[in-house]
């Protein structure tokens, strides 16, 4: 009798460990959640939805510290105002639990109709900054220097040609007679991004694992409950 062959060894399933991506490098700075979630909760919330109501404070509170403008803890051990489990928040508390960095994660309230993000300086505390859901999408396609290479190679070429001639202007003329060396460097950036039109960004969507795992500061990603795709994005941005 022939021996038998040995078996062909089964492909990994696509859930396996020896299927899933290496896991990206953890934070070690600061995380900033923004997010459009209007909803109220807590005692006295708006809204037909009962178990919104259902949580120790009220709900005052909690709209006064989210449309205050500025960031709010994420962790609950600090912040008794989360209302948990709601995605908005539960997906991100989950991630940064595993990934130890409760302390150093943060939510940020923009209205989904608000005109503009907030001024890019108001970032600099953060490693990264994620952007929650369809409304912000259209943000995305705004100029900032480190999101410079999402833009058609012309536009890149006029904001070289830009910053290069502020750049010499302040080393061989007189501040008095050099109009662009007198521009403060954030003022410079926001002119910079006003003039970019339609045309002149590549991105039109959401950021991808390519994006997540450059270590750009700002990305763009699904809203918590929606597209598949956004675990492995998550998962990414929290190095798991």
């Amino acid at each position: 009798l022939r021996p038998r062959s040995a078996p062909a060894a089964a492909a990994p399933a696509s859930g396996s460990p020896a299927a899933r991506r290496a896991p990206l490098p953890r934070p070690t700075g600061r995380l900033l959640i923004v997010h459009a979630n209007g909803k109220e909760y807590g005692r006295g919330a708006g809204g037909s939805k009962a178990s919104n109501r259902e949580f120790p404070f009220a709900a005052a509170d909690y709209v006064a510290m989210r449309d205050s403008g500025v960031p709010y803890s994420g962790d609950p051990r600090k912040n008794k105002l989360i209302p948990l489990p709601r995605p908005t928040y539960t997906e991100f508390i989950n991630r940064a639990r595993a990934a130890r960095m409760l302390d150093r994660l943060d939510f940020l309230y923009v209205p989904a109709e608000a005109p503009q993000p907030p001024p890019w300086r108001s970032f600099e505390p953060y490693e990264r900054v994620v952007w929650c859901g369809v409304s912000f999408r259209r943000f995305a396609r705004l100029w900032t220097p480190e999101r410079h290479h999402f833009f058609q190679p012309s536009f890149q070429a006029r904001v070289f040609a830009v910053l290069c001639c502020a750049l010499r202007q302040r080393t061989t003329l007189p501040s008095s007679t050099a109009a662009l060396a007198s521009l403060p460097t954030d003022l410079l950036h926001v002119i910079l991004a006003a003039s970019a039109g339609e045309g002149d960004s590549r991105r039109d969507g959401y950021d991808d694992m390519a994006a997540v795992e450059s270590g750009c500061q700002h990305l763009f990603l699904p809203a918590p409950g929606s597209a598949g795709v956004r675990e492995a994005l998550f998962d990414g941005v929290f190095g798991l």
